[in-house]
């Protein structure tokens, strides 16, 4: 399972998914939406940041 991480103005955003794919899709919507300091973390402790730069 990845988890998605990341803040609104609401407070904080935590998902998952089952599949790296959709979890950066996913990150990437939120950035887009407005969200910051997105981050996606792997099973094995993995934190990927780098979809940051493609949905600007």
């Amino acid at each position: 399972m990845f988890e998605i991480n990341g803040f609104d103005t609401a407070g904080v955003v935590s998902l998952k998914r089952l599949s790296l794919a959709a979890a950066l899709k996913k990150a990437r919507e939120l950035i887009r939406d407005g969200c910051w300091d997105v981050r996606v973390v792997d099973p094995n402790g993995r934190v990927y940041t780098s979809f940051e730069e493609q949905a600007a």
